[in-house]
């Protein structure tokens, strides 16, 4: 059972996915950057990030399908069928659709950065998932023995598959968040010029995980 929580964990831990291009020109919005940075990873909103980032809407729509195809491409390590990683796929999708986040006004620093305070309500979407998880599964590979048979690998995973994806539905129906928590973060000029800003893979992938109970898939 132990290297079945650790190939489980897997499943939950497919928010690696971040689009950061740069912003630019004399006006530049801090705050709008930010909100369509988030509404583009998390809400698969890509118009206001394609506008201010100067690339096409439908660019930016690629980039969010190929980084999301490529996190359920790990759910090849469980040989379930293509209709159930599209069921994962469409799955997440609607998870980080009830990311909730809230952008405030931007500060501008004395070195040309700006301060962007954002605002994350943490999605209790994992909670109680891997402690059910075991037991479920440990009685479902006694209830087999019991019955006379001798589970497979497959057979194994496939149950956690599926146990995984209900649980998960289940939550995402009954939406339930954490407090909130404020979180400054810096957007700055790129050191190849300084009119054109960003905000770092780093920081960006931080607010994504402080939307989502993560650390209890641990």
């Amino acid at each position: 059972m132990k290297n079945l929580k650790k190939r489980t964990v897997t499943i939950l831990l497919l928010f690696t996915m971040t689009i950061t291009l740069t912003g630019c020109g004399a006006d530049f919005d801090a705050s709008g950057y930010i909100t369509a940075c988030l509404d583009a990873n998390a809400h698969g909103e890509f118009a206001a990030y394609a506008e201010i980032t100067q690339t096409s809407e439908d660019e930016v729509a690629k980039m969010y399908n190929d980084m999301l195809d490529q996190e359920i491409s790990y759910l090849d390590a469980y040989n379930i069928s293509d209709e159930k990683k599209e069921s994962f796929r469409q799955l997440f999708v609607e998870l980080y659709k009830n990311f909730k986040y809230e952008v405030g006004e931007a500060v501008k620093n004395d070195d040309g950065s700006f301060s962007v305070p954002v605002t994350t309500y943490k999605l209790m979407v994992f909670k109680d998932i891997m402690a059910e998880g075991e037991t479920y599964m440990t009685d479902y590979v006694q209830q087999e023995i019991d019955a006379g048979r001798t589970p497979t690998e497959d057979d194994i995973y496939g149950v956690a598959v599926d146990f995984m994806y209900d649980s998960i539905s289940k939550n995402l129906k009954a939406l339930e968040y954490d407090e909130p928590v404020t979180t400054n973060v810096t957007v700055g000029p790129t050191s190849s010029d300084s009119k054109i800003y960003s905000i770092s893979q780093t920081d960006l992938q931080s607010l994504l995980e402080s939307m989502v109970d993560i650390e209890n898939a641990q």
